[in-house]
């Protein structure tokens, strides 16, 4: 059986209605209170400034002395001839294309390189793409080289 709890609300405070009386009287003022003599005050001394004599200017230096040494003939050096290794070549060979295997997973790995596996189009470990061998594409490679293998 249930029983209904009666809430009781409390009850409105009524406010007296106050009278408009004028004041007729303020209360008495207060004595003077004789203050203690203020503390006399320094008065403030100009600061003097200082009269600084000018610098006098550095003498001026004497040129040094060139001292000349005997110049020994050198036997003439023999040219070595370098292998000029043609500049932004990929460390592959191709014929203009190249594919990409994704094997490393990209758990781990920063925003730029999952990025860069997504723009070159793969997925998932073992995901492979071809793509034309480039600058651009050998950039994105460079990247994630650690996460892919390259075929020619």
């Amino acid at each position: 059986m249930e029983e209904k709890k009666e809430v009781k609300k409390p009850a409105a405070k009524a406010t007296p209605a106050k009278a408009a009386a004028p004041k007729t009287e303020k209360p008495a003022a207060k004595p003077a209170v004789a203050k203690s003599p203020a503390k006399p005050v320094a008065a403030k001394v100009p600061a003097v400034k200082k009269e600084v004599a000018p610098k006098a200017a550095p003498a001026p230096k004497a040129p040094a002395k060139k001292v000349e040494a005997p110049k020994a003939e050198k036997p003439a050096a023999k040219k070595v001839e370098k292998t000029e290794k043609p500049k932004g070549k990929a460390p592959y060979e191709s014929n203009g294309e190249v594919t990409v295997i994704l094997v490393g997973g990209l758990q781990g790995c920063t925003k730029r390189q999952l990025r860069t596996v997504q723009a070159l189009g793969l997925k998932k470990i073992g995901d492979s793409k071809l793509h034309k061998d480039n600058p651009a594409i050998r950039g994105m490679i460079h990247v994630v080289a650690h996460l892919v293998k390259i075929e020619k």
